[in-house]
């Protein structure tokens, strides 16, 4: 998450310094705490301006999330399974600050309007993405959707067990390691060559 910048934002700036200040107060507040007329004060925007462009809470923190989810799409380098391991990685980096409480927040109340949103914002696009990402590594494999759930899963239990996040050798030896278990070899890329197996 970028940091939140104070003073009155330029006309040009206003959704996006809006978008930032509710992902901070979404985290501090949580959705149920989480008002527009707060997000207007912390931003230090007009209210109406705010309503101008959501029609309220649940369109501004779905906007909030999918700006999120956005800042952190991966390039494609060339190389599928290094694009693999840096989406996880980012993944892995965002469980402490914000993305663990709120994948938290949707298995205590998978039926809240919160969870509905994160879903639909966040986690699908999240998820679409890693499909994605995965299949260029490993083809197209059988329930390919089921196995990037897994495989995020794993990671995000790791995280929330064990407190920290694998770095990206680790994590490239893990996604090798899973792969092979799965039985699905990595499909070299223009790029990738030796480098997949060198782990």
């Amino acid at each position: 998450m970028q940091p939140v910048h104070r003073g009155r934002p330029r006309r040009a700036d206003i959704d996006r310094v809006a978008l930032e200040h509710t992902l901070v107060l979404l985290q501090e507040r949580g959705y149920d705490g989480l008002r527009m007329k707060d997000v207007a004060e912390s931003a230090g925007i007009g209210l109406g301006a705010l309503y101008r462009r959501w029609a309220g809470k649940k369109e501004l923190v779905m906007a909030a999330l999918r700006a999120d989810v956005t800042q952190h799409e991966t390039d494609d380098t060339g190389d599928p399974l290094a694009d693999l391991v840096t989406a996880l990685e980012r993944i892995g980096d965002a469980v402490p600050h914000g993305l663990g409480r709120l994948i938290a927040a949707c298995l205590a109340d998978p039926d809240s309007e919160l969870a509905r949103v994160a879903i639909e914002a966040k986690l699908t696009p999240m998820l679409d993405g890693l499909t994605a990402r995965l299949e260029r590594v490993a083809g197209a494999a059988p329930d390919l959707r089921l196995r990037a759930e897994s495989g995020l899963l794993y990671l995000l239990w790791r995280t929330a067990v064990g407190g920290q996040t694998a770095d990206a050798t680790a994590l490239h030896r893990q996604v090798l390691q899973v792969l092979q278990v799965m039985g699905v070899p990595p499909q070299p890329g223009p790029e990738q060559g030796s480098t997949a197996t060198g782990l």
